[in-house]
């Protein structure tokens, strides 16, 4: 049909389908139209899109699509809906949990509403209620139906549904027989169907408008009754009958017609049935007499169907059959076993070949996947190598510039120091093992977001999305610390560590054709600064010039040699000017000669503790203004009672963090320089 075609059912509300659809399901879409919003209620598949898209501008302007409500997840309901997203709509999805957590995968980007967190209820602008009625496993364990509390309409997803191939916008006369079909296919229990009928009962519903097959707008509650009281399922267990006193085989004859007649058309039900010895009232289909016995005429009916229609006019009936064999106590006709037994055969070469073909896959995909990864993956220690990782950065920082993120991506590359020696010594196994054991340290120490490389040699590469020079020097340092006390190797390792950041690159005139190579280069040059530095150790400067402008004095008094040692080499990489001493009288001494800008102390120190040290500092007036931080494992409420007593404003306890003490250390200064 060309152009638009779409039906207003009741005031502002259109059936917006497609009548050039095939086979026995037709697809139901529905456009609410309130004000200057609309509601597309359930908008079809990919296979409809193009006349239904036609449809829906023909009444409304995509844009003032407000909502689109998703009955539940199957393709035939929602699959168009990226399509309409692709056409520039933009409207909140409303559905239950359980089917949006499906229908993603359809790749659909809209925002949600989720009607089991808004109390089942959505309330347009104009104060229109639509209230949302849950029918689990009808058929599908989120599914729910739409009630319009203006229109009094029931737009009730599959259920009401008709499975036909003689179809009708408006149901008629026979459309329970069609809708019976459907349900005895599609629903999973009578048990699971008869409770929601019950709860439509007691509704006010001018019209039912399902998904699949004619709008009801008469009988309303006949229509409601009829799937409240059907046998349906595939353990249906129906109320066993006497088959004499229900009509005997005549009624049984005349109820698989009259479905026929229902599902494609009463014309083509007298022509299939034509050549068997029985009279039929040819207007109502009631079966008025049979030259055989009633089970074999049972048997040579579906025989002749078969013959005169094929394999799918027995299919589409087939759980009424199932219900007449069990209600009666019949034999299910041999046409029916036959069939079965040759779909379970057919299946079984089918899982067979599927089997077969499954290991000839897994076969040459395993294959495929150890080929790529040989090429692109370091064998020894696991990790992506060189040509990856150059790869990797150029696109990473690719990414950066051309999608203009504010961020600042640093790379650490560490150089393990003495590796020459552990070759010659001990030879490649340990070696090997020694690049394992260093990746395994990595490992513990770097969060999820850190990328680990293989470069050439003995070194490693860190890729650090988004970071500040305190943070990947932090954990610079902690490698470098790790690795040198670690207990892993054969004999003691040391590393050389150059770190670089974007925003250097681009700052600056780099002389690479890519910043990805400018990084690179600049990473590599201070490797080798770290290395040429006397080794085990992390620069994070080109040029020696750049630690001449001293970002503060710092005093540290500490008897532990690794925690000094540590701040030492953090703290001066960061441009501060850092003195060392290791007792409370030195403290003392040193701070009014150099007026450090901030002390940082163990308590317990040799000759006076922090404490007396302390008080000594707060009565020299040269020296009472310096900030004082105590770093010590001792830390209780005597000791902290005395610190707050003293005007001591930071006590960490060891172990600490370096972010949080170089955070404070860098205020301490400021605030110092402010006064």
């Amino acid at each position: 049909m060309d152009g638009p075609c779409t039906i207003e059912i009741e005031t502002g509300i259109y059936w917006v389908g497609n009548y050039d659809q095939n086979g026995g399901l037709h697809g139901n879409p529905y456009l609410i139209v309130d004000g200057e919003e609309g509601v597309l209620i359930d908008p079809g598949s990919v296979l409809n899109f193009e006349a239904i898209y036609t449809n829906i501008l023909s009444i409304i302007p995509l844009e003032k699509i407000k909502y689109l409500i998703l009955h539940h997840q199957d393709p035939d309901f929602c699959s168009s809906v990226p399509l309409f997203e692709q056409k520039g709509a933009h409207f909140t999805l409303v559905t239950h949990w359980k089917t949006q957590a499906l229908v993603k995968y359809y790749g659909i980007k809209s925002d949600y509403y989720i009607v089991n967190e808004n109390d089942f209820k959505l309330t347009l602008k104009s104060g229109r209620e639509l209230k949302f009625i849950q029918t689990p496993y009808l058929h599908f364990s989120g599914a729910i139906t739409t009630y319009d509390t203006s229109s009094k309409i029931l737009f009730s997803s599959d259920l009401f549904g008709c499975l036909a191939y003689r179809w009708d916008l408006f149901a008629k006369a026979d459309y329970i027989e069609k809708m019976k079909t459907f349900h005895e296919h599609f629903m999973p229990s009578h048990d699971i169907l008869g409770p929601v009928m019950e709860s439509f009962l007691r509704m006010d519903i001018s019209i039912i408008a399902p998904q699949h097959g004619s709008i009801i707008t008469s009988d309303i509650k006949k229509h409601i009754r009829a799937l409240r009281d059907l046998e349906c399922g595939l353990f249906l267990m129906p109320i066993k009958k006497e088959l004499l006193k229900s009509g005997g085989y005549m009624h049984v004859f005349t109820s698989v017609l009259k479905r026929y007649a229902a599902i494609f058309s009463h014309r083509e039900v007298i022509e299939t049935i034509k050549g068997l010895d029985v009279t039929i009232d040819e207007e109502t289909l009631e079966v008025v007499d049979y030259n055989y016995t009633g089970e074999r005429l049972w048997h040579l009916l579906f025989e002749q169907i078969l013959a005169k229609r094929g394999i799918e006019w027995l299919i589409v009936i087939e759980p009424l059959i199932q219900k007449l064999t069990k209600e009666f106590d019949l034999t299910l006709p041999f046409v029916f076993s036959t069939i079965t037994k040759q779909a379970e055969e057919k299946v079984y070469l089918l899982q067979q070949e599927n089997l077969e073909l499954k290991k000839i896959n897994s076969s040459l995909s395993r294959c495929v996947k150890e080929t790529r990864e040989s090429l692109i993956k370091c064998p020894i220690t696991g990790l992506y190598n060189y040509e990856f990782f150059k790869m990797y950065l150029k696109t990473a920082i690719s990414n950066i510039e051309n999608e203009g993120d504010r961020l600042n991506p640093g790379l650490i590359v560490l150089n393990l120091d003495n590796m020459a020696k552990i070759r010659f010594v001990y030879g490649d196994q340990e070696v090997n093992q020694t690049l394992k054991n260093t990746v395994y340290i990595i490992n513990q120490l770097k969060n999820e977001n850190i990328l680990i490389f293989r470069l050439q040699g003995a070194a490693f590469a860190c890729y650090l999305p988004h970071t500040t020079k305190e943070e990947s020097l932090i954990f610079a340092e902690k490698i470098r610390t790790e690795i040198a006390d670690s207990e892993k190797y054969i004999e003691n390792i040391t590393v050389s560590i150059g770190i670089a950041f974007y925003e250097e690159i681009i700052s600056s005139d780099h002389l690479a054709d890519h910043t990805s190579e400018a990084l690179y280069e600049l990473c590599m040059l201070r490797v080798k600064l770290a290395r040429n530095g006397g080794k085990n150790s992390v620069c994070i400067y080109s040029d020696i010039s750049d630690y001449e402008e001293s970002e503060g004095k710092i005093l540290i008094a500490d008897t532990d040699d690794v925690n000094l040692d540590l701040l030492k080499t953090l703290l001066e990489n960061l441009r501060y000017e850092v003195i060392i001493v290791s007792d409370g009288e030195t403290v003392l001494k040193v701070a009014e000669s150099e007026l450090p800008n901030v002390i940082i102390t163990e308590l317990m120190l040799p000759q006076k503790d922090a404490f007396l040290v302390r008080q000594e500092l707060l009565i020299n007036t040269k020296t009472q203004d310096i900030p004082f931080i105590i770093v010590s494992h001792l830390k209780n409420e005597i000791t902290l009672e005395r610190a707050i007593a003293l005007d001591i404003a930071h006590y960490f306890k060891k172990p600490f963090m370096l972010s949080e003490l170089l955070g404070v250390i860098k205020l301490s200064i400021k605030r110092r320089a402010g006064r």
